[in-house]
């Protein structure tokens, strides 16, 4: 350790964020933020970006090491506007580095809660934050929720991918409230037919409903034909895939509700939400600082930038600069609406298509993903699926090690658990995958007329 940070510094950056008054705290201030000044923003944002930092330098090897080789310390960095003085971080170069030199020293990461992505990139990655960090995370979803007229007591039904619960995801004060009929969710298992699906939020009548953009989509176009009836929800939110106007006018129509959109990652959760008046991004400025960069400048307002984040709440595995991968479209410094937050006017994320079975049905890819990740994927360092015909998917991959003719079989037996004996899956092995013309990683494309 240098002089540059003290043993007082250390110790408040790594117990400040373990305690539960903390996150009261934390809790408290997010629910102030909606109605506070653009000033009390900024200097909460700029408060965490210096106990982040210090934690980051005193306590993290990657970034220490990262903060050295660039001559920065953390006394140089007063707040998010110095951020600039660090070296922007990659997927490829945390993966690049030795596993340990990622988490804080003292934590043990077989105590985390672990999520793995495969990110807007098809880099397959590991995520990892304590108990209270993830529920901390989780108020700024809860914000949202507030934002767009739920309350506590409000029934809310995401449908979404059905993963596994995390391991060391105790959900005991989960259980608690829902019992309590406060905070209540309902995950729905979004790759089921949407005609259950419907049956399922008919049964339930949930204040809002959630899920993926193309799920809420093809739910919508099955029950504008159906003579079922859901009760209008408060509202229909749109996660994780691209939203477009068209979709977002069928859905709405379908639902009888207003649609809103939501941007985030594994990352950094809730990055931003939908304005109901503007139609910009609110970003969450109190839980992630977030960049936009054109090159090494950041962009002007309705300039297009490449996302870069730094997590605020995030001490057990910090995420400093850290490049997503995505393409947004900067917008103004606060909204028009008159909330403090800075704002996105335009997100280029992830698309997603079903895959078209040979009985005509249609699969969510996010099933084929998730049986190849439950059979391992450690060794895959980028890849795409392709559905070619009916009858035939490619995973194309970047080989991280070159794959036995064993492991190569086992993958095939786990997607055809999936998409049956009929479809053939083949691997491709690849030195490099190109993005699309867009600029853009479509990791899941079917080329596959629908009828």
């Amino acid at each position: 350790m240098t002089a540059d940070v003290n043993v007082h510094d250390r110790s408040a950056a790594r117990s400040a964020f373990r305690t539960v008054p903390a996150t009261i705290a934390n809790a408290a201030a997010f629910l102030r933020h909606s109605r506070a000044s653009r000033s009390v923003v900024r200097n909460f944002q700029d408060r965490r970006v210096r106990q982040m930092v210090t934690h980051a330098y005193a306590n993290v090897p990657y970034y220490r090491g990262v903060f050295d080789r660039a001559g920065v310390r953390p006394r140089q960095i007063r707040g998010a506007p110095d951020l600039y003085l660090i070296p922007v971080t990659t997927k490829g170069d945390l993966r690049a580095a030795p596993p340990g030199d990622l988490f804080a020293c003292g934590v043990d990461p077989t105590k985390l809660i672990t999520h793995i992505t495969g990110g807007s990139t098809g880099e397959p990655f590991a995520i990892h934050r304590s108990w209270l960090e993830e529920r901390t995370l989780g108020l700024i979803r809860r914000r949202t929720l507030h934002y767009y007229g739920a309350n506590s007591r409000a029934l809310v039904a995401v449908a979404t991918f059905n993963h596994r619960p995390a391991r060391n995801e105790k959900r005991a004060i989960e259980k608690m409230f829902n019992s309590l009929g406060v905070f209540r969710v309902r995950p729905l298992h979004c790759l089921v037919p949407p005609e259950d699906l419907i049956a399922q939020l008919a049964s339930l009548s949930p204040d809002v409903i959630g899920g993926y953009a193309g799920v809420l989509d093809r739910i919508a176009g099955v029950l504008s034909a159906s003579s079922i009836r859901i009760p209008p929800p408060l509202c229909v939110i749109s996660g994780a895939e691209v939203l477009d106007r068209a979709a977002a006018r069928r859905i709405a129509a379908a639902f009888r509700a207003p649609v809103y959109d939501t941007y985030g990652s594994h990352e950094f959760s809730r990055i931003a939400w939908q304005c109901r008046k503007t139609g910009e991004y609110h970003r969450s400025d109190d839980s992630v600082v977030t960049e936009i960069l054109n090159g090494s400048r950041p962009a002007e307002p309705g300039e297009e930038g490449r996302m870069v984040g730094t997590a605020l709440h995030s001490y057990a595995m910090p995420f400093i600069r850290f490049e997503l991968g995505d393409m947004v479209t900067a917008g103004a410094e606060t909204c028009g609406c008159g909330q403090p937050f800075s704002t996105l006017r335009g997100i280029r994320g992830r698309i997603v298509d079903y895959f078209t079975m040979p009985d005509g049905t249609l699969l969510h890819p996010y099933e084929i993903a998730a049986a190849l990740k439950d059979d391992g994927m450690s060794w895959v360092a980028r890849y795409e699926l392709v559905q070619h015909t009916r009858n035939r998917i490619v995973l194309t991959a970047v080989p991280r090690t070159q794959p036995s003719s064993e492991t190569i079989q086992k993958m095939r037996a786990a997607v055809a658990t999936v998409v049956g004996p009929a479809v053939e899956f083949d691997v491709a092995i690849v030195d490099r995958i190109d993005p699309g013309e867009t600029g853009k990683y479509r990791i899941y494309r079917s080329m596959v007329a629908r009828d």
